[in-house]
């Protein structure tokens, strides 16, 4: 796999940066103190601009696709991306926006459901798709720090997607797992910048050996996380994508864990954004099976090829 960007690759990552830091991406508490903050602002910059259709560029790709689903999410504030700039050209490029995709079972609750206009299921007898109506949503009130939802029993005409249900399972686990892996990046940036200005002892938190060395270790993980999901997004191979979404998942829980810890009590209330990423984290990781079912896929796929 070739890690470095090439020029226009590394020019959509240069002006994305440059969005991420506006002030329609910025941390602010949310109205009525919610758990999440949909930005619509941002969401619609990103269309607008054409950010989401890069998969079709030759010299983008679906990689810039993962890559880009990695820097929004660690943003404090919300905006679909994974679903529109992954799987949307895969299952349907005419599909309205944004997108929520079911891949467990449809009557559970659904992140994104009450803010999308279309839903993707990826289940076990392939891929399929539905233009949202009304009356076919209703909002559930949850601690994860994403919009959710449920779908009313028999709202929607489901259509089978023209797509190849590997390819896109495939996708979407480098999607994910580039969303996980930014959501746990957001949250340790978070920690590191509180550790250098929080005290203790007369000393910088953040000089300590033991939380160095926790968060070092953190961060060695999530940016292996992100080079996999990467890796997964080029090459579409079940191997690399059940590594990539499971290694991630499995190493969510510990880092999760040392990121509250290093925070202290601030990091569990409304007026910090951490809870943003890691409760983000906590239903991410069980996506697609979990860490459990993408590690038991990776072993049986190269069990079969020895």
């Amino acid at each position: 796999m070739r890690f470095q960007p090439n020029e226009d690759q590394a020019t959509f990552l240069s002006v994305l940066d440059q969005m991420a830091e506006g002030d329609a991406a910025a941390w602010k508490t949310s109205p009525e103190w919610a758990r999440f903050e949909w930005s619509e602002t941002f969401d619609g910059m990103l269309e607008a601009n054409g950010f989401l259709d890069c998969a079709g560029e030759e010299t983008l790709g679906l990689t810039m696709a993962v890559a880009m689903t990695h820097r929004v999410a660690r943003l404090p504030v919300l905006a679909e991306c994974a679903a529109s700039a992954v799987l949307r050209p895969l299952v349907g490029p005419e599909l309205p926006r944004p997108i929520a995709v079911v891949d467990g079972d449809p009557r559970d609750a659904i992140r994104f459901l009450p803010v999308a206009r279309s839903v993707v299921h990826i289940g076990e007898g392939g891929v399929r798709r539905a233009v949202l109506n009304p009356n076919a949503v209703s909002p559930v009130d949850s601690l994860f720090a994403y919009p959710m939802g449920r779908l009313a029993a028999g709202a929607l005409e489901w259509q089978a997607a023209n797509a190849d249900p590997e390819t896109v399972r495939n996708a979407w686990r480098a999607a994910l797992a580039a969303e996980l892996g930014g959501a746990l990046k957001g949250g340790l940036d978070a920690v590191v910048a509180h550790v250098k200005e929080r005290r203790q002892f007369g000393r910088p938190l953040g000089s300590f050996q033991a939380i160095q060395h926790r968060l070092a270790g953190a961060a060695t993980r999530i940016e292996a996380a992100h080079w996999l999901a990467l890796k997964a997004a080029q090459s579409l191979d079940p191997v690399d994508a059940a590594t990539a979404l499971g290694y991630v998942q499995d190493a969510a829980t510990r880092i999760v864990n040392d990121l509250h810890q290093f925070m202290g009590a601030m990091g569990l209330t409304l007026e910090h954004p951490l809870h943003r990423w890691t409760y983000r984290a906590r239903l991410l990781r069980s996506a697609m099976g979990g860490a459990a079912g993408n590690l038991e896929d990776l072993a049986e796929r190269r069990w079969r090829a020895a």
